[in-house]
């Protein structure tokens, strides 16, 4: 089982495929993009891609060498040497998949010590990925669970463009487990894994998932259960045009085999041979083999045999191929190493003239400035410390206001941006109306033609009236897109803090609608059906509220942050619920619950969510300027400060309650008058 993995290996790292004909148009672009781009990073990850998408979506191993041979070459004249950490993490994947394992090995720890010396962590996962299967290749489990794991402790830093490395990470560790008899710990990555599917961007995770699990359940013998995972597998790869169906197909036929069940192992292995590359196909061609020979018949054993070895000799001279390449890469590579080393050493040289013409320079202008301080620091000395605190202070006044008033700009244009995605949601219903009303209103201006000619009036009148029907509902759906922008320009626009009657069921259902499809917009980096971004949401509006006297924009501005916040912190409570042991927050409902109400003079608007709550010890601090209970990056502080501000302007208050594991509900109370 363990070297019947090691065959499939190539076929389970790249999941996100597509049809052939996808396939072939993606290629086609991204030559495209190549040799019309100027712009060095995405001329290099689209060399990466090609590489790639070669290697893995139509197995041409030549064309993928060629795509890593002007990567590499790119990389080097690049200042930016995290491209050529990528490089060498494909370079080291290449040999891996056709079998280099030597030069694999060299390649990848090439890139670790070029990762270390230039304090890049983009790429190590990939890197220590590449060389934990090159050694579980070479035979040598011990250390390839050891570059597994140091892997593992670089996943907060990973940023590979291509594949989900926690994904196969953590299922190729539970192979090692499971290879070496340790069921418990196999379980405990299979888990791991998936509860990374859930959230995965790979179009075919799942696919994965299921492959790793068919290892496991092969390697405990139960054939029932790797039967069933196998039907779901093959199932799935069906739905995505995953290549994975022919490890799920060869799978098939092991499990037939090792159960006695010959004839169905045959109908497996010829099915898994009509789609596999050479190497696997091989690996059928000899439960072809075995099968016919356990059912008596020889001549079709042996000429299945013979099919095998031919395969074989065809296998083995393209290793002799790959071999001279790789000898005739190397010397390329270590050339450019030379010359990168002297281009290096040069640069070195030059910045340490450089630093010596500069500290040559500063310790003379010190010199001469002590010299010139100690001439005038009995007449000037009082005068110019008061002159510099002076400036100082200004100076610091002038750069404060100006950061405090780009931070709330800031926070202004984040919340339109949120809105932006929403809006063009909003948007297109009307205007679809508009455009199929005019379509179906050009026909029947045609019939109606029709009609007069022949005479026939009473049709034509029908004709007429359901023109004019189509006619108000195109100005109706007119008017709603023209809201709707005048509705973002207003938002978009500073404010000018003139109150005027809105409605303001309507304004808090609007900005309700327009924060959900802006968030599910941003998530659109997910592979279509796969889960993002999603939440329940609940409204509860008292209609007798009628208008009130608001500045729109502003209030506006107030509901879309604290919605925003609403949404995070739902998302974070069912990641949370995921890491918890339930894939992906599983049992776990996000709910978002908004509702207004009319009371002694006042309106009361409620935003509650299902969150995880927030912690009592920094409930005094949330309408504190700058402060933000989400990471780093995420939030600037402002949004709740801002808030705050707003309703103040208002004579309004704003407060919140809040239980930690229960959730949070943020009240806004607005005079009526």
């Amino acid at each position: 089982m363990n070297q019947f993995r090691k065959i499939l290996i190539a076929g389970i790292l790249i999941t996100n495929v597509f049809a052939m004909q996808a396939q072939d148009n993606l290629i086609s672009n991204l030559k495209n993009k190549l040799s019309t781009t100027e712009n060095d990073t995405v001329k290099a990850y689209t060399l990466d891609s090609l590489s790639m998408y070669y290697m893995f979506f139509v197995n041409e191993y030549d064309s993928s060498f060629y795509y890593l041979n002007k990567y590499v070459d790119h990389s080097f004249n690049l200042k930016d040497k995290k491209y050529l950490v990528l490089a060498y993490a494909r370079l080291g994947f290449y040999y891996l998949n056709t079998s280099q394992y030597n030069a694999g090995l060299n390649i990848s720890l090439k890139g670790l010590q070029l990762s270390e010396q230039y304090g890049i962590p983009d790429y190590v996962s990939t890197l220590y990925y590449d060389i934990s299967f090159i050694y579980y290749n070479l035979g040598d489990s011990a250390l390839s669970i050891r570059n597994a794991f140091k892997g593992v402790q670089a996943f907060a830093n990973n940023k590979d463009p291509f594949y989900d490395i926690p994904l196969h990470l953590y299922g190729h560790i539970s192979s090692i487990y499971a290879d070496g008899g340790n069921r418990d710990s196999a379980l405990i990555y299979l888990r791991r894994m998936d509860a990374v599917v859930m959230a995965s961007k790979e179009r075919a995770a799942r696919d994965i998932s299921y492959y790793y699990w068919v290892n496991f359940y092969l390697d405990v013998n139960d054939y029932p259960k790797a039967d069933s995972v196998i039907a779901l597998g093959i199932a799935s790869c069906k739905r995505n045009g995953d290549f994975l169906i022919r490890s799920f197909y060869l799978y098939r036929a092991v499990s037939y085999f090792n159960q006695s069940r010959y004839k169905e192992a045959i109908v497996a292995a010829r099915l898994g041979n009509d789609i596999m590359d050479i190497a696997t196909g091989s690996n059928a061609l000899k439960y072809l083999q075995a099968s016919y020979y356990k059912l008596g018949k020889t001549d079709s054993a042996y000429y299945y045999l013979k099919v095998s070895d031919s395969i074989q000799r065809v296998v083995q001279s393209q290793s002799n191929i790959n071999e001279t390449q790789q000898i005739q890469f190397d010397q390329q590579l270590g050339k450019k190493e030379a010359q990168a080393n002297l281009v290096l050493q040069s640069e070195r040289n030059r910045n340490r003239q450089i630093l010596y013409v500069f500290v040559t320079a500063s310790v003379f202008f010190l010199l001469f400035g002590f010299i010139q301080w100690r001439n005038n620091i009995h007449r000037k000395h009082a005068n110019f410390l008061l002159q510099q605190q002076k400036e100082k202070v200004e100076s610091t006044l002038s750069e404060l206001k100006s950061t405090q008033a780009q931070l709330i700009q800031s926070e202004k244009m984040a919340s339109l941006g949120e809105l932006t995605a929403g809006i063009a949601h909003e948007i297109q219903n009307p205007l679809n109306f508009v455009n199929n009303f005019s379509e179906v209103n050009k026909e029947l201006i045609g019939e109606l033609k029709e009609e007069i000619k022949k005479g026939n009036i009473e049709e034509a009148n029908a004709i007429a009236d359901d023109i004019e029907r189509n006619e108000e509902k195109i100005n109706h759906h007119g008017k709603r897109a023209d809201a709707i922008v005048k509705g973002m320009l207003q938002h978009s626009r500073s404010s000018t803090g003139i109150k005027e009657p809105a409605d303001i069921n309507a304004l808090t259902d609007e900005y309700l609608r327009l924060a959900y499809h802006g968030l599910r917009a941003k998530d659109k980096g997910l592979s279509p059906g796969q889960a993002g971004f999603n939440a329940t949401m609940k409204t509860d509006f008292d209609e007798s509220i009628g208008k009130i006297n608001i500045v729109p924009q502003d209030i506006g501005r107030v509901l879309l942050n604290l919605y925003t916040n609403a949404f995070y912190a739902v998302t974070e409570m069912k990641k949370k619920m995921g890491e918890t042991g339930l894939p992906a927050g599983q049992g776990y409902e996000p709910i978002v619950t908004v509702s207004t109400k009319k009371t002694n003079g006042h309106v009361q608007i409620r935003v509650r969510d299902n969150g995880s709550g927030i912690p009592q010890k920094v409930l005094d601090k949330i309408f504190q300027p700058f402060f933000t209970t989400k990471p780093t990056g995420q939030g600037t502080g402002l949004g709740l400060s801002l808030s705050y501000d707003i309703v103040k302007a208002h004579g309004g208050e704003i407060k919140v309650e809040t239980e930690e594991g229960e959730g949070s509900e943020f009240i806004i109370q607005l005079p009526i008058v």
